[in-house]
C-alpha cells in the first residue's frame, strides 16, 4: 500500500513541477533575441541579462556549466517572455527548439548554388561552409548513406531541389543541404529511374539536361520541345550549342554570345564540345526533369528565343538562320523605337 502511495506522490510532484514550470513561467512570448552561433555562454548570458530575459548572467553561466549545457545551447532567434527563471530558460534553450523561430527560404526554380548561398546568408547560415560542402566529395559520400542513388562527383549543383523551406536562424549548413537533397529524392518517382535506365541516362545526366531545359524554357509547353532538340543533337553527336551553359561558366546572362566567347576553353562550352557539361547548371524543377526524360517526338534541331518567352523551332540550319534574322530584326526595331 505504501508503495502505491509513494508512486502517487511522485506523480503528483512531477505534475506540480510541470505546472509550475509550464504555466507559472511560460517561455514563449513576444520578445525576440538572437543567440549567435559559436558565441561563448558568458556572452549570451550578458546579452540575456541586458535585454531583461534573466536577472543574473552569473547564475546562467554557473548552471550551464554545472549541468554541462554550455556547449549545447541552440543558436537561433528565440521568441520568449521575460523575465524568466534562469534554469527554466536554460533548459528550454538546450532541449526545446519550439521556442526558436523558423524562417522561410525559397530556392527558386533555376537557382544556382551561388544564388542559394546568397539567399541563405539572409538568415546567417555559414555560406563559406555551405559552399565548401557542396564541392566536397567526402560529404557526397556521407549523403550517399541516406540517398544511395546520389551520383554527384564534382558538385551538388542541381541536387538542391527548388522549394520553400523553413530553417532556423544560422542553421547548420549540413542540415540545410540534407533537407534540399532529401526533397529532390522525395519528388522523383521510382518510375523515373526506370526511364533513365531505358534511355541510358544517369541521374546526373538527367539533372544536367533538366537544368539546361530549366534555363532555356520560360513556358511549360515548350519544355518537351526544347528537350527534343537536345536529345536529337545528343543522338547525332552534335554539340548542344546552348548559350545557358556558357552563361553559367561566365556567371552572366547574355542576350547574344560573342563569337570569341563560343571559343572559350571550358567543358561548359557546348558550342565547342559535344555531349552534356560535367554538372547541372542550376536546380531544375520537376517539370524540367520530366521533360528531360520524356522529350517531344519531333525532329527539331534548332531553336531561338522570340523575346516574348517562347521560341522559334526549326529542323534545318537554313530555317534556323531565317528565324535568327527575324528575331534580330525585331530586336533592332525595338531598340530603335526606345531611342527615338
Amino acid at each position: 500500500m505504501n508503495k502505491y502511495i509513494s508512486v502517487a506522490c511522485y506523480i503528483i510532484a512531477v505534475l506540480l513541477i510541470i505546472y509550475f514550470i509550464e504555466f507559472r513561467y511560460p517561455v514563449k512570448g513576444d520578445y525576440e533575441i538572437l543567440i549567435s552561433k559559436n558565441i561563448p555562454t558568458s556572452v549570451a548570458a550578458k546579452d540575456l541579462e541586458k535585454q531583461g530575459f534573466i536577472r543574473d548572467d552569473f547564475s546562467f553561466v554557473v548552471l550551464s556549466r554545472l549541468f554541462k549545457w554550455d556547449k549545447n545551447i541552440k543558436a537561433g532567434k528565440y521568441k520568449l517572455s521575460k523575465p524568466l527563471p534562469t534554469f527554466r530558460l536554460l533548459y528550454a534553450m538546450v532541449y526545446n527548439s519550439l521556442y526558436v523561430l523558423e524562417y522561410p527560404i525559397t530556392v527558386k526554380e533555376g537557382a544556382t548554388i551561388l544564388e542559394i548561398a546568397k539567399e541563405l546568408s539572409t538568415i546567417e547560415v555559414d555560406t563559406s561552409e555551405f559552399l565548401g560542402l557542396v564541392l566536397d566529395p567526402s560529404f557526397f559520400s556521407y549523403l550517399r548513406g541516406y540517398f544511395p542513388k546520389l551520383d554527384a562527383t564534382i558538385s551538388l549543383e542541381g541536387y538542391l531541389y527548388p522549394e520553400t523551406y523553413k530553417f532556423f536562424w544560422a542553421e547548420d549548413p549540413q542540415q540545410v543541404i540534407w533537407r534540399m537533397v532529401y526533397q529532390l529524392f522525395a519528388v522523383i518517382p521510382d518510375s523515373f529511374y526506370d526511364r533513365m535506365e531505358e534511355i541510358n541516362m544517369s541521374l546526373n545526366q538527367t539533372l544536367t539536361l533538366a537544368s539546361i531545359i530549366e534555363k532555356e524554357a520560360q513556358v511549360d509547353f515548350e519544355r518537351p520541345l526544347i528537350s527534343a532538340v537536345f536529345h536529337n543533337r545528343l543522338r547525332l553527336r552534335r554539340p548542344l550549342e546552348s548559350n545557358v551553359t556558357l552563361e553559367y561558366y561566365l556567371n552572366q546572362r547574355k542576350a547574344w554570345l560573342k563569337f570569341s566567347e563560343t571559343r572559350i576553353e571550358t567543358p561548359y562550352n557546348t558550342y565547342r564540345y559535344s555531349g552534356l557539361p560535367p554538372t547541372p547548371i542550376c536546380s531544375p524543377s520537376i517539370a524540367s526533369i520530366t521533360a528531360a526524360l520524356y522529350p517531344a517526338k519531333v525532329n527539331y534541331l534548332y531553336f531561338v528565343a522570340k523575346g516574348d518567352g517562347t521560341h522559334y523551332f526549326s529542323k534545318t540550319f537554313s530555317e534556323h538562320k531565317l528565324n535568327v534574322m527575324k528575331v534580330r530584326s525585331l530586336f533592332d526595331v525595338e531598340s530603335t523605337s526606345k531611342t527615338e
